[in-house]
C-alpha cells in the first residue's frame, strides 16, 4: 500500500512514528520536514507491506531473536530478502555504506536493497537513496504471525524508493545545501 499523506505535517508525523520509535536519538524536526518534502513532492514514495509468514529455521528463530540487538528483526530482515530474490552470498549485516552501517546490505545484479531494523537516523533515507534502490525500515515487534490477534506491538515493513521527481528534487536540494555550505565563513577565508 502506497503511502500518500495529505500534507507536510502529517507526512512529518508519519515519519516520526516510522523511523523515531520511541528512540529519541532519532529526533530531528529539520530533517523529518525535508524527508516529507520530498515525499510530498513525489521525490520519494513510501510504502506499506505486510509481512507474509517466514518459514524460520529452528537453529534460526526464537533462541536467535533476543540474543543479538535487532536479531529477531534482522533474521526476518534476511528472510525478506530471500523472498525477493536475494541469494544469501549477497546479504550482508552491518556493512559500511556511504557515511553509515545499515544493518542489512542486500547487493544483487546490479540492485542495493538496504534494511534498518527498528529506529533509524531520518537523514540515511536519503543519503541511501543517492546509491541504493530501496530502503526498508522493520519496525521493533513480533513478527505478525506470532500473534495474529494483537495489532499493538506488531512489526511493520516500509519501503522507501526513489519517485518520479527524484532526480529534480535531489539536484535542486544539492544546489541548496552548496549554497548553504558557501555562507558559512571560515577564518582561513580571511588568507
Amino acid at each position: 500500500m502506497i503511502i500518500k499523506p495529505n500534507n507536510l505535517k502529517e507526512t512529518a508525523n508519519i515519519l516520526y512514528d516510522i523511523l523515531n520509535q520511541g528512540d529519541s536519538r532519532y529526533n530531528s524536526a529539520d530533517e523529518e520536514l525535508l524527508l516529507a518534502d520530498f515525499i510530498m513532492r513525489e521525490a520519494i514514495s513510501l510504502e506499506k507491506i505486510d509481512i507474509p509468514p517466514l518459514e524460520i529455521k529452528s537453529e534460526e528463530g526464537r533462541t536467535n531473536y533476543s540474543l543479538e540487538v535487532q536479531g529477531g528483526e534482522k533474521i526476518i530482515g534476511k528472510h525478506l530478502l530471500l523472498k525477493e530474490g536475494f541469494k544469501r552470498e549477497n546479504i550482508y549485516f552491518e556493512r559500511r555504506f556511504r557515511n553509515s552501517v545499515p544493518d542489512i546490505f542486500a547487493e544483487q545484479e546490479g540492485k542495493i536493497i538496504l534494511v534498518e531494523c527498528c529506529s533509524c537516523r531520518v537523514s540515511k533515507v536519503i543519503d541511501f537513496l543517492t546509491k541504493a534502490d530501496e530502503v526498508w525500515i522493520l519496525t521493533r515487534g513480533e513478527p505478525p504471525w506470532l500473534n495474529p490477534l494483537s495489532k499493538a506491538d506488531t512489526m511493520e515493513w516500509f519501503i522507501f524508493k526513489k519517485g518520479i521527481n527524484w532526480s529534480k528534487t535531489f539536484s535542486a536540494y544539492q544546489s541548496w545545501m552548496f549554497k548553504e555550505i558557501k555562507k558559512v565563513k571560515s577564518p582561513l577565508d580571511q588568507l
